[in-house]
């Protein structure tokens, strides 16, 4: 360091002067009863004095009681208490002279407080790098894990859609064979009806027309025996062709009857 530490007239007088920094004078103390109980008791005197960092001073008294019962009757006192400054001022403006004289001191101070600030800024700025990077990886894996689930949802769903459209497909098929095999139940049972009707209806035309030739052939043969033996070759011509007419009028009823027969068993 450059300079040297001045020293003041007060400081040296100070220095030299036989009185103490800090005097407490009693010159008459009176008392009659005193009772003093004290538990845990620790007492300090000290002088405190900062300059910055580089001087740290302490003056003054530091006590601490655990329990304190103090009893005082009668008191009757006189006290002086000096305290002297003279020494810490000297020691406070010697330490500001030589800040004064070598202010490298103070840029010494600084760059250590500086560099404690770097470290500080590079750390947080350290500590939110890997901060984004976590939450980039988080964010990441909550994306793939997203995707995946939609993508299973997409799966389970085009199957379920698939099975549904199988399962649609084969009750319409089913349907569809079971409507063709209704309709042809339906077109044989319709048939068997009509052939049944078809059939009811010639039975019961035959019948008619056996009963009409029947009625007939009588009454012609009872005609024939009362008549003469000429009349009775004229009538058996004429029976003859009555028998054909008759015939072919019996043929034509019996179509008609057959017809007649169709028309009231036809169903409705």
């Amino acid at each position: 360091m450059e300079g040297e530490l001045a020293e003041s007239p007060s400081s040296q007088s100070a220095g030299r002067s036989d009185d103490p920094d800090v005097l407490l004078d009693v010159p008459q103390l009176q008392v009659e009863e005193i009772d003093l109980q004290v538990e845990d008791l620790q007492a300090r005197v000290s002088l405190q004095a900062e300059v910055l960092d580089l001087l740290k001073l302490n003056v003054g008294a530091d006590v601490s009681l655990g329990r304190v019962e103090l009893d005082i009757k009668g008191v009757e006192a006189q006290a002086l208490l000096k305290v002297r400054l003279d020494n810490v001022a000297a020691i406070v403006g010697r330490v500001l002279s030589t800040i004064d004289r070598n202010p490298q001191i103070l840029e010494q101070i600084t760059s250590g407080v500086g560099s404690a600030a770097e470290s500080l800024g590079s750390g947080a700025g350290k500590a939110v790098g890997e901060l984004g990077e976590g939450a980039g990886e988080a964010v990441e894996d909550v994306g793939k894990g997203a995707s995946k689930a939609v993508e299973d949802v997409g799966q389970g769903a085009g199957g379920a859609v698939e099975d549904v459209g199988k399962g649609a497909g084969g009750a319409v098929e089913e349907v569809g064979k079971g409507a063709g095999k209704a309709a042809e139940d339906v077109g044989e049972g319709a048939g068997e009806a009509v052939e049944e009707v078809g059939g009811t209806a010639s039975e019961t035309a035959g019948a008619a027309g056996r009963a009409l030739k029947s009625s007939t052939g009588g009454q012609s043969g009872r005609s024939s025996g009362r008549g003469s033996g000429a009349e009775s070759r004229t009538t058996k011509k004429s029976s003859g062709s009555r028998s054909r007419d008759e015939s072919a009028g019996r043929t034509s009823h019996k179509g008609k009857s057959s017809f007649r027969g169709r028309e009231r068993e036809r169903p409705p």
